[in-house]
């Protein structure tokens, strides 16, 4: 009698974890746009809810402060270092989990098909005090708990109760509050308000930022037609400068564009990368760029990394490059006001040490950290910290090793000296040279676009020579990003002009890459370069915004502008 054969061993029963993605955030009546992704719980209380950091800092009121430790999140009292928190990436953005933050004050979350719900009971304002000095244009709500508060497109709604003398000294304090339900909507009477939260007591301070624009006849005009008819404006449209709003057809979808350009050989305004020269690490508005180079009118540029702030893709500027290039991404470059040069483009850089073995050097001066080497000069800053757990490193000056540093050394900061190489070795690569040995490095570009003394990269190329090159995989994008619907920021040109561009759906639905160049191509254009779209899409004129991905304006990390001469 043959013996049986065992039973076969109980198949696993798999578990799908519970998510949900949407679209909307929405608190009392008011929704806006924004990614989010709810991970397990149930419908109440999920064990993760991730929102983009753009929408917490931008939209929330957390805010992002520089402490001894390194940079950190703060939210009504409660503070983590950014470092230590976990992220992930939503549609195009950095994403980290809200929810221990939301339940720490009690605030009530709830999915509701794509929209997402977020409540918490209303708070009493306790007082109202003014700041003094420097900052008297500081308004401080001292409220009995936390309260929810959003930024929309017509200034701040804040989740609170108030009595009749509460909103008359608010509105003698220039904030023309509106009541509806348990909210109050505060808007300051000669521009935006900037805000944060604190606890102990429980506290939202709001600050006046820039003024809006007024028509003539007292009514609020649009930011685009405002900004168009400022004077200096119209000066420097008498001299070429062309701004335009128009509407394509994609298909069934209408986009709206808006384009500043000027014609080939114009030098009225000059084409610029507007970026921070004192050091790249950090985020800033796109008119604390633009201000200070007299930008009439500016986009948003090249990709970065929102968590550590830093640039991922070539920015030169004036010959030096602040930011080289990666993944050979495409590119467009320029010296004078002549076409514009579109090209991917790679920065192929080799160290000799001692007249014999060879290095490759894989970036310069870039926030895309890998293992192996990578260069950074003063363009970086006066200062490089490490950018990652293993690194040593080598400063080459009058091509010589001069100084060796430990990883707890490149943690605290290492000078970088005018002139001087800093040669960094990531996740245990070997240091190339020791203190001592003569070294000689070579620097190669791909094209000649890379040869020219403005660059700037984003990616992916869209259009070369009236051809679409849309080839995003050559570029290292995902398909994820590939098919994903954005607002758009693009550079490019057509036979007779350069311009720069953004673009938004009109429909609810924004434009997928591919739909972006064919609206491009309607519009006549040769050439064009998609740049970082998305939450950082930025448009700028007379250091007004007249258009944003998220309907407030993000920081970013570099931009570019026609400036005054």
């Amino acid at each position: 009698m043959p013996i049986p054969l065992p039973p076969p061993p109980p198949v696993a029963e798999v578990r799908q974890v519970d998510q949900s993605i949407g679209n909307r955030i929405k608190i009392g009546e008011i929704s806006q746009k924004s990614a989010w992704l709810w991970i397990g719980g149930d419908g109440m209380s999920p064990k993760q809810l991730w929102l983009p950091l753009d929408v917490l800092t931008g939209r929330l009121g957390f805010r992002r402060t520089t402490t001894a430790s390194g940079e950190q999140l703060e939210w009504f009292g409660r503070d983590q270092l950014l470092n230590d928190l976990e992220t992930r990436t939503l549609e195009d953005e950095v994403a980290v989990d809200a929810w221990p933050w939301f339940r720490a004050i009690g605030v009530s979350v709830q999915r509701r098909d794509t929209t997402l719900d977020l409540s918490l009971e209303s708070p009493r304002i306790v007082a109202i005090r003014q700041g003094r000095g420097s900052t008297a244009g500081r308004v401080v709500l001292d409220l009995s708990a936390p309260a929810l508060i959003q930024r929309d497109e017509q200034g701040l709604v804040v989740s609170v109760q108030s009595n009749r003398s509460q909103t008359n000294l608010l509105r003698q304090l220039g904030l023309s509050p509106q009541r509806f339900q348990e909210a109050l909507r505060l808007k300051h009477r000669d521009g935006d308000l900037d805000f944060f939260t604190l606890k102990a007591p429980w506290r939202i301070v709001m600050d006046g930022t820039q003024r809006r624009s007024v028509s003539k006849g007292g009514t609020r005009a649009s930011p685009f037609v405002a900004a168009r008819f400022t004077p200096e404006i119209q000066t420097a449209i008498r001299k070429g400068l062309i701004l335009d709003m128009r509407v394509v057809q994609v298909g069934v979808k209408p986009l709206r564009i808006y384009r500043a350009g000027l014609p080939l050989g114009n030098e009225s305004l000059l084409l610029r990368p507007l970026a921070p020269l004192r050091a790249q690490t950090g985020l800033r508005f796109l008119n604390q760029l633009a201000q200070p180079v007299n930008s009439l009118a500016a986009i948003n540029g090249g990709f970065f990394n929102r968590v550590r702030q830093l640039p991922l893709g070539a920015v030169r500027l004036d010959g030096v490059w602040l930011s080289g290039p990666i993944l050979n991404r495409g590119a467009v470059g320029w010296d004078g006001p002549g076409p514009l040069l579109f090209d991917r483009l790679r920065l192929d850089q080799e160290m000799r040490v001692n007249g014999g073995r060879r290095w490759g050097l894989g970036f310069l001066n870039s926030g895309y950290v890998q293992r192996g080497l990578s260069r950074y000069t003063r363009a970086w800053g006066p200062i490089y910290r490490s950018l990652s757990g293993e690194e040593l490193a080598i400063l080459i000056r009058d091509g010589r090793v001069t100084d060796q540093f430990s990883k707890t050394e490149l943690a605290r900061g290492v000078p970088l000296p005018e002139g001087a190489s800093l040669v960094v070795a990531r996740a245990r690569a070997p240091l190339p040279a020791k203190p001592g040995d003569e070294v000689a490095i070579r620097l190669k570009v791909s094209s000649p676009v890379g040869e020219r003394r403005q660059v700037m990269a984003g990616g992916p190329l869209l259009l070369k020579e009236g051809q679409v090159v849309l080839r995003g995989r050559q570029e290292g994008f995902s398909s994820g990003f590939l098919g994903q619907a954005a607002p758009r920021t693009v550079v490019g040109q057509d036979p007779k002009h350069r311009w720069m561009l953004t673009l938004e759906g009109l429909s609810g639905s924004d434009p997928t890459l591919l739909e972006t160049t064919l609206a491009l191509q309607q519009l006549g254009l040769s050439d064009a370069l998609n740049l970082d779209g998305g939450s950082s899409t930025t448009m700028l004129i007379a250091n007004r915004t007249v258009m944003t991905g998220r309907g407030v304006p993000p920081r970013i990390q570099n931009g570019l502008g026609w400036i005054k001469p």
